[in-house]
């Protein structure tokens, strides 16, 4: 029996024993609603609709919408409204409860928040983790990775470690001496897969390019990019380099996994098993047609604790509905807070904002910076002070003749608390 047989077969035996078999269930119910969108159709209106009535007689927030017809009489809420009326939407029965669990998201948009799940909320949480990585291959309880920048604020016991067989590791140096250390501690370790976020791969794919990196002589079987716009440079030298797919991985804290990319082409399979997704229009409450980008507006089904329905979470993405009933996430463009504008007013996608900067392997990081409509700014980390006259130019293509641009070299962009970079900011008060 491998290492990974073997823990997963204890998960199972401790979970029937201690949890009723509760996260067992959930990962087989979350593995077949995705596997039938059809009979998700069903499910996914008896849950949201389950939801929303309970919202209405138990969180003292909700108890105004008791009789409502549709989600749509429910109002849209900003993390802002959550974090203003948290005492309200919180259910007094469950949000003193001790099984609660308590989840932090970073705050990287200038909003750290605290959200309770309820136990069921959280079993489903996990599950949402487990199956999306089993979807491309990576079975509950494989050797797991996850590179954090908060690993001490985690302060996850190595017992739970060892339990889960996943682990948390903290790398403040991105040399190639910590690189290599980093690269020959995941093949003696027999690692299968790594988490971590966009902008770390981008330095190993700088590294890897450099040509001083050692041969991979591991045997990982999927490397997923996680809370910030992958590369797709980045994501060709390290599919490359470690010989396995990689793929985006499109979470957050207080929800769980939103979707990810399951290798069909498709973009992002997204959960519409635990929730619903709205994307509606960037003018508007109406919602938006398919490709479309628009607004993404999340009801969480399963969390009783605290109940999440249509919160907008600030993200930009198109979607597209088949006609089988499953949903896929063509597109994530960035967060409403990031968008940026031509000199004329019109929004530019924000990976058409950066993504020619790709191919400029020796610029470590940049950040673009609107200060107003026609004020721009790029910030590089880079010796090389030779690509000015060409990202001026594709500039002022894009985002109007009229603009003006200044070019600051950088010896670091400041990471946010959580460790993310910010690719672009936007200045314009809206």
């Amino acid at each position: 029996m491998t290492e990974q047989e073997q823990k997963y077969k204890a998960f199972v035996l401790n979970d029937s024993e201690n949890n009723m078999g509760r996260l067992v269930n959930g990962c087989d119910e979350l593995r077949y609603l995705l596997a039938n969108p059809e009979a998700n159709k069903i499910f996914a209106k008896h849950n949201e609709n389950e939801i929303l009535t309970y919202a209405t007689k138990f969180s003292p927030f909700y108890k105004q919408f008791e009789g409502f017809k549709s989600l749509q009489d429910f109002p849209i809420v900003s993390k802002q409204d959550l974090k203003d009326h948290w005492d309200e939407i919180a259910v007094p029965q469950l949000a003193q409860d001790s099984n609660i669990c308590t989840k932090f998201t970073s705050g990287s948009t200038g909003t750290p928040f605290k959200m309770i799940l309820d136990k069921y909320k959280h079993g489903r949480w996990i599950a949402g983790n487990k199956i999306f990585r089993e979807n491309v291959g990576v079975k509950s309880h494989e050797k797991t990775v996850f590179v954090s920048e908060t690993v001490k604020d985690k302060k996850i016991p190595q017992e739970r470690m060892d339990r889960d067989n996943v682990y948390y590791f903290f790398m403040p140096y991105l040399d190639n001496e910590s690189l290599t250390k980093f690269i020959n501690d995941l093949k003696d370790q027999k690692v299968k897969t790594i988490t971590a976020l966009a902008s770390i791969y981008d330095a190993i794919a700088r590294w890897i390019a450099s040509g001083v990196a050692p041969e991979w002589e591991g045997d990982f079987i999927a490397v997923f990019s996680v809370s910030e716009p992958l590369k797709e440079t980045t994501r060709k030298i390290i599919s490359e380099y470690f010989r396995c797919p990689m793929y985006v991985f499109y979470a957050n804290e207080e929800n769980g996994v939103l979707g990810v990319e399951d290798g069909s082409g498709n973009g992002l399979r997204a959960n519409n098993v635990d929730f619903t997704l709205e994307v509606l229009k960037m003018d508007s409450d109406e919602p938006a047609e398919d490709g479309e980008i628009g607004r993404l507006v999340i009801t969480d089904y399963f969390n009783k604790a605290f109940p999440i329905i249509r919160y907008e979470n600030g993200d930009l993405l198109s979607v597209v509905h088949n006609d089988d009933g499953s949903l896929y996430i063509k597109e994530i463009v960035g967060r409403l807070a990031d968008t940026l504008y031509t000199t004329d007013g019109r929004i530019v996608p924000y990976f058409d904002g950066i993504s020619f900067m790709e191919e400029f392997m020796d610029i470590r990081q940049f950040q673009l910076i609107q200060e107003d409509y026609t004020h721009f700014r790029w910030l590089l980390n880079t010796d090389n002070h030779s690509y000015e006259d060409t990202i001026i130019n594709h500039c002022k293509k894009l985002f109007g003749k009229d603009s003006e641009w200044q070019i600051e070299y950088v010896s670091e962009i400041p990471k946010l608390r959580s460790g993310k970079f910010r690719m672009t900011v936007c200045n314009i008060k809206k």
